[in-house]
């Protein structure tokens, strides 16, 4: 992978809002590598993109709470770009920072944006940042672009990464880009969606494009100089631990996919930074990739200084169900058995929720959270793994892995998973973790992928590198899929669960409409919820009762989070984009244009 640095001259100037020098835009106080490290203590703000390192989206805020959450208002909106012609438009995911009055933002095409929240009831654009990228070249590239899904902050720098392959750092006051690097090869199809996570002196983040062909790696970007301080693939080379388990003559390692787009987190006491890794590629053709597929669908421990993998937890071996376990991991310190534990968990989209000692890797337990499995029965309790999937003889779906055989396979949790990307999060009240997850099955037939290996690594458009059947999966017509009977195909629905962090058991679970668009939890015992036909959503975190419910009039693909100003509290979100119409799929917002917006509420 070849890197580049750019200077900030003629690259993607910020364009300055014409009261951004009002008075009191006063120059903001370094983000020191302490306070991120402590920012716990600092309820009013939201300094990281789970807010804390331990990645638990958790709210030490109380003045919205049970008893008032029913007078939740809007108090201001921001509309922000995202429409571009025939790039498409934007998928708004990210969670927005804010530090001491101040927030930022980006959107889909990553334009980030400071605004100016300290009113409470408007929010100014300080600054805009231009990414200036091929917005078409750069949608084109890869799978699931035209979003992106925030930002992270060290001293008085503002740090994204972007979809057309860089990571940059614009200065927090002026918006001026003060270096940028190219840490993603568009060209090979690898991209950036997710928000990075800075470590000490370091920014560190991944890329995407599992699907089409790459070898993942994730990457730690130098924020003093801008240059990478260390790379870590995801897919072991030859001669690496873990390269054994890619037993195939094609040299299926080179393109075995690996993807990163969610953050990390980190443990500033072990050094230890936690990152979830995606799927293997081709997605579904698992004969073409015999072995476990190491660092596939699992968790991978770096060290902070150096990247070098310290342990490691896979959670679906040679997974031909798509399960891209990229997802965050909640970092929690639990007593058990009277004993404190230091546990990383992670809420699979295989289905069950992972709690593994975080200093070791070693199992601790893994729970179902959806309501139907059929891929595996069950989790070996001392290993970890799945136990042996499920035969003909005790399902009615004899091939849940579509092999290659002409018959479709059908399997449970779906191919999007129970919980996507969208966060979880976890309340020291009530000692849950908080997901929304999807309740679904999927049904896909392998093809088979030859020599795919041939295919990847080539430079050009999309249409040359990646035709959509070398993802190693042909779609089921929904008159076949009727046929294979037995399970309720399709079946889709949401919930919200809530499971204990001690034992991974499922303690509350409420069925939505569909799967909402991650969590927070509050201090005040409140859980917070958006989904995608448009409502924003409270539920009680001890009974899962919904407390609050309110219709915006467009979608939303973000979730939501929390601060204060000057002693009151605050949830922000991102809405609209790509969905902000319906698109077919949302009654309630059918007919309705396209919008891209900041909304903040308060009582």
């Amino acid at each position: 992978m070849t890197s580049r640095i750019w200077t900030a001259v003629g690259m993607g100037a910020a364009v300055a809002f014409a009261g951004a020098m009002l008075a009191g835009t006063a120059l903001g106080a370094p983000v020191t590598f302490q306070r991120l490290v402590n920012a716990e203590n600092e309820p009013q703000n939201w300094l990281h993109h789970h807010r804390t390192y331990d990645s638990q989206r958790y709210s030490p805020l109380t003045q919205i709470n049970k008893a008032n959450v029913k007078d939740l208002r809007l108090q201001f909106m921001v509309g922000i770009d995202g429409i571009t012609g025939t790039a498409g438009t934007t998928n708004l995911q990210g969670t927005p920072l804010v530090e001491d009055g101040f927030m930022y933002i980006t959107d889909g095409w990553n334009n980030s944006y400071k605004v100016d929240v300290r009113s409470g009831t408007a929010g100014y654009i300080v600054w805009k940042w231009n990414s200036d990228m091929d917005r078409a070249y750069a949608a084109a590239s890869g799978c699931c672009q035209r979003k992106n899904r925030g930002l992270a902050m060290i001293d008085n720098l503002v740090i994204q990464s972007t979809q057309d392959g860089r990571m940059v750092a614009l200065d927090k006051d002026s918006g001026q880009m003060v270096w940028q690097i190219k840490t993603a090869d568009n060209d090979l199809m690898e991209s950036h969606t997710g928000a990075p996570l800075v470590v000490k002196n370091v920014a560190i983040n991944g890329v995407t494009g599992a699907e089409m062909g790459i070898r993942g790696h994730i990457d730690a970007v130098n924020v003093n100089t801008g240059n990478i301080a260390w790379t870590t693939y995801t897919i072991p080379g030859p001669g690496e631990p873990g390269h054994e388990t890619w037993a195939d003559p094609y040299q299926a390692w080179m393109t075995g996919g690996g993807s990163v787009w969610q953050a990390g987190s980190y443990d500033p006491a072990l050094n230890l930074t936690y990152w979830g890794i995606g799927n293997p590629g081709p997605q579904i053709d698992a004969e073409y990739r015999p072995g476990d597929n190491l660092f596939t669908e699992s968790i991978l421990a770096l060290d902070g200084d150096t990247g070098k993998i310290k342990w490691y937890f896979q959670f679906t071996p040679n997974d031909p169900y798509d399960f891209d376990e990229i997802a965050e991991n909640p970092l929690i310190d639990i007593t058990i058995d009277g004993v404190t534990r230091k546990i990383a968990t992670h809420v699979a989209r295989n289905g069950h929720l992972y709690g593994l000692d975080r200093t070791s890797g070693a199992f601790m337990y893994g729970q179902a959270y959806v309501d139907v499995i059929n891929w595996t029965n069950g989790i070996d309790p001392k290993t970890g793994r799945p136990n042996t999937a499920v035969t003909a003889t005790n399902v009615v779906q004899p091939y849940t892995n579509a092999p290659r055989r002409g018959v479709a396979g059908l399997y449970c949790p779906a191919l999007t998973g129970g919980k996507n990307w969208q966060p979880a999060a976890y309340s020291r009240q009530t000692g849950f973790l908080y997901t929304v997850a999807n309740e679904g099955c999927s049904a896909y037939m392998a093809v088979d992928q030859g020599h795919w290996a041939d295919k990847g690594n080539k430079l050009g458009t999309r249409a040359n590198r990646a035709p959509g059947e070398w993802n190693g999966r042909a779609n089921v017509a929904p008159a076949d899929v009727a046929k294979l009977g037995g399970l309720p195909v399709p079946v889709s629905y949401g919930s919200i669960v809530a499971m204990d962090a001690r034992t991974g058991k499922t303690a509350a679970k409420v069925i939505t409409p569909q799967r909402g668009n991650g969590v927070l939890a509050t201090a005040s015992g409140l859980v917070v919820t958006t989904d995608g036909r448009g409502y924003l959503m409270v539920h009680d975190a001890a009974t899962l009762e919904e407390l609050y419910s309110r219709y915006l009039g467009v979608g939303i693909s973000a979730p939501a989070m929390s601060y204060s100003v000057n002693g009151k509290q605050y949830i922000g979100l991102l809405a609209g984009g790509a969905g902000s119409n319906g698109g077919g799929r949302q009654p309630e917002l059918n007919n309705r244009s396209i919008q891209s917006l900041l909304l903040v509420f308060s009582l």
